[in-house]
């Protein structure tokens, strides 16, 4: 049944609930250029109707009771954050290898006249000279310069490789305290908003924190499968990889192979330098045997503890260039150490069961042309993802960015009810007015 201040009440929920349209509308307009921030809108319902007996007859009716608040609602797609944390992670794992490959491809200065290739090319050059012209010192000299060069730069390369996988390393590490530190305010939210209910803001702030932490980690059945940290674990394995191909295609030029074959020992270098004579007479008159041109520690990584053979470089004349012990202007060992350049080795390539078996020089090549290739086609992938997820981006923005022309819009709609509500209350004041104080005796 109807009571004499119904009016007033249904007048009063009106209020109430268009003021919270009007804050709510204010809160997105505030909110406009919020990161994160989803606009919120408030859903409004009748409230429940009362019987209303019709004063002739029987019958009855429902009279209105005005109207509630249902709920804020926080507009948000969860489909599109799904397909935004996906791609987000994908972008955030290969823009993190094609960083790492880019570095090591500027590591390697190839293509180019500092690069490894150049040098080696340099090397072998030196070797066919002195093939030529197997008693001329100034050959010789040319040859340790040569070599000399070549290490420098595979050293330079192998530094600058443990360098980046340092520095990897330690990103790794920021990069798992920053998921966690982002993981427990995400932890910290969850609770708070499992205390506050329907918290749009808390909310709006966990989402946010999940996109940056999609940037950074995804995870399946407990394996680390996207994000910057798998990019970073790929690329510290990428990394490694590089460096001991490299290690070991010096470490076979030089110390020659143990063949898989019947062919026993594959010759290197230095075993090569070791079999001939130098220009050096014993006391007998014979030739001294040919020295080293590398010495190596014996530990890995190889080029670390390799250097050029002391005596050799202050005294080029103990290269061993012949292979005849009397025949000082014979240059067979000169000339086999310049086949070494299409000399074939089987090199297991690192991180994988396959194997290529080809020269040096073809190897080397492989391995820049093989990081060159995959450097592009993730370039193309980094183009491609942040393509899509930049689609992905405006089409949330379109279901929960705040448009100022919208919230205008509504400031208009909400005043004029929240006008005509205050004017409906005035209006049943001034009845209730006439009955209380005008119709007494």
């Amino acid at each position: 049944m109807t009571s004499t201040f119904h009016g007033l009440e249904v007048g009063k929920r009106s209020l109430y609930t268009q003021q919270a349209a009007l804050t709510t509308a204010g809160h997105n307009i505030a909110n406009a250029n919020t990161p994160g921030y989803s606009r919120q809108r408030v859903n409004m319902q009748a409230t429940s109707p009362i019987t209303y007996p019709y004063q002739t007859g029987s019958t009855s009716s429902q009279l209105g009771t005005g109207v509630s608040v249902q709920s804020i609602e926080r507009i948000r797609s969860e489909y599109l954050d799904g397909q935004y944390r996906e791609r987000n992670s994908m972008l955030g794992s290969e823009s993190m290898k094609l960083e790492t490959m880019q570095q090591i491809e500027s590591l390697s200065g190839e293509p180019g006249e500092n690069g490894i290739s150049a040098s080696l090319d340099r090397f072998w050059s030196a070797w066919e000279d002195l093939a030529s012209n197997p008693d001329s010192t100034a050959a010789r000299s040319v040859v340790v310069g040569r070599a000399e060069e070549l290490l420098d730069q595979a050293k330079s390369f192998n530094k600058g490789l443990t360098s980046l996988k340092d520095s990897l390393e330690k990103q790794e590490v920021a990069v798992q305290n920053q998921i966690g530190s982002i993981s427990a305010q995400i932890e910290s939210l969850n609770k708070q908003i499992s205390k506050n209910g329907n918290a749009n803001d808390l909310m709006d702030r966990r989402d946010l924190l999940k996109d940056q932490l999609s940037g950074l980690v995804s995870t399946a059945d407990g394996e680390v499968v996207g994000g910057k940290l798998k990019g970073i674990q790929d690329s510290i394995q990428l990394t490694e990889n590089m460096k001991n191909d490299l290690n070991e295609m010096f470490k076979t030029l030089i110390s020659g192979k143990e063949a898989t074959t019947t062919e026993g020992k594959v010759t290197g270098l230095n075993d090569l330098m070791e079999s001939g004579y130098s220009l050096i007479r014993n006391a007998d008159g014979t030739m001294q045997e040919g020295k080293p041109l590398f010495t190596s520690d014996g530990n890995e990584p190889f080029l670390e503890g390799t250097t050029i053979n002391q005596a050799v470089k202050a005294n080029p004349s103990t290269i061993g260039a012949s292979s005849k012990n009397d025949a000082i202007s014979n240059g067979d060992i000169a000339s086999a150490i310049s086949d070494l350049r299409n000399k074939t080795f089987t090199f297991k390539l690192a991180g994988s069961d396959d194997s290529i078996t080809t020269n040096v020089n073809d190897y080397y090549s492989t391995l820049v042309t093989r990081l060159a290739s995959s450097a592009q086609s993730s370039e193309r992938t980094v183009s491609n993802h942040e393509s899509v997820l930049q689609s992905i981006d405006n089409n949330r923005m379109s279901v929960s960015g705040v448009s100022l022309d919208e919230e205008m819009a509504n400031l208009v709609q909400f005043q004029h009810a929240y006008n005509a509500a205050a004017r409906y209350i005035s209006t049943t004041d001034e009845i209730l007015d006439v009955i209380i104080n005008r119709m007494g005796v």
